[in-house]
């Protein structure tokens, strides 16, 4: 059995998001990979994400940071 966490918080300080994605990164090594090396693999994530949603018209969202757990292909 597996125990999994979901967050997505909406913050206007760009300071507080990186605060919650050091506490992600944190947590991160602590996660495990599912099925790794196989094509159902699934990483864990953490991603900061610079969104537009509340603005009027919507521009898209764009990936300031990304980080997980998968392992390295073998070269």
């Amino acid at each position: 059995m597996l125990y999994e966490v979901q967050a997505t918080l909406y913050l206007v300080e760009e300071d507080e998001g990186r605060d919650f994605l050091h506490d992600c990164l944190v947590a991160l090594p602590k996660a495990t990979v599912i099925h790794p090396g196989q094509s159902n693999q699934q990483c864990s994530i953490a991603e900061l994400i610079d969104n537009h949603h509340d603005e009027d018209p919507n521009a898209p969202c764009i990936v300031i940071e990304h980080h997980d757990n998968c392992p390295s292909p073998p070269y």
